[in-house]
């Protein structure tokens, strides 16, 4: 008896976990990215500005629908949101949807829509790439598609990776491969202490080094209740300086030599056989 009440409930708990594996990839499938369809579809169409939108994982996130909507209604941008997995975490509705209703709903109006505001997320790479030779790799389309790209709000971590070159996520391979010919802007957010650490400021220096735009941090009461540095710039600063760095003109470059901005290319190295010396 205790043999057979025990297969059940493996029986069950198999059952209850698969069960909450499907609808867990139905809740995903209902907030996930648009793919790279879209990007091709628009490759050509209008002279509006288009903006790759990277929302890491800082609690600031929650200032991305208002920051995407804001971007295609006051500045006629297309806006593609892509998110790391704290970013998608933060822009939930749990968490974004209860700081900002109203923005929030009209993010998800506007996703609906399928106009101005697209997704994309890390599936959205790997989860339509079944053909070398046809499926787009979409941080690829994705750097010719856009005019400028803005990392807000840029998280420590994000901020570490795109300076050392780390690649390991949609957003970042967007951030390596991106086209140095078009404006990149961060807008960091973190917590007082992170962004005082020396690391941080080795990070920007590296990053101003390469072009980058820093869109600097405010002083206020942060979430964790600290006073201090590390607040994301006000929306309204962050659509200002989009706007001054657009550039339609540069759209579908999609090389970009970083050669022409001061940077040397690797060569390879010549090494002498020294192996018949050794004894």
């Amino acid at each position: 008896m205790a043999r057979r009440d025990l297969l059940l409930a493996l029986a069950s708990g198999a059952a209850g976990a698969a069960l909450f594996a499907l609808l867990s990839r139905w809740a995903k499938r209902a907030r996930r990215g648009h793919g790279a369809a879209w990007l091709k579809a628009e490759a050509g169409s209008g002279d509006r500005p288009r903006v790759a939108l990277v929302a890491a994982g800082s609690v600031a996130a929650v200032k991305v629908p208002e920051l995407a909507t804001r971007l295609a209604d006051e500045l006629g941008a297309q806006v593609a949101v892509v998110l790391t997995g704290g970013g998608r975490f933060m822009t939930s509705s749990e968490i974004a949807g209860r700081y900002a209703r109203e923005h929030f709903v009209a993010f998800e109006a506007a996703l609906r829509a399928k106009r101005d505001v697209f997704l994309l997320e890390d599936c959205d790479e790997w989860e339509g790439y079944a053909d070398v030779s046809v499926d787009p790799v979409v941080h690829i389309e994705l750097r010719k598609w856009a005019d400028v790209v803005l990392v807000a709000p840029c998280s420590a971590n994000t901020l570490a990776k795109v300076a050392l070159g780390l690649c390991d996520n949609l957003a970042t391979c967007l951030l390596r491969a991106w086209d140095p010919d078009k404006p990149m802007l961060l807008a960091p957010a973190m917590n007082t202490v992170m962004w005082e650490h020396p690391s941080t400021l080795q990070h920007l220096r590296i990053l101003e080094d390469r072009g980058c735009r820093i869109i600097a941090p405010t002083s206020k009461r942060l979430a964790c209740g600290d006073v201090g540095r590390g607040a994301l710039a006000p929306v309204d600063e962050i659509l200002r300086t989009v706007q001054a760095c657009s550039c339609p003109g540069l759209r579908g470059s999609g090389v970009g030599a970083w050669q022409r901005h001061g940077f040397q290319e690797w060569q390879p190295k010549e090494y002498t056989d020294t192996s018949a010396a050794r004894p």
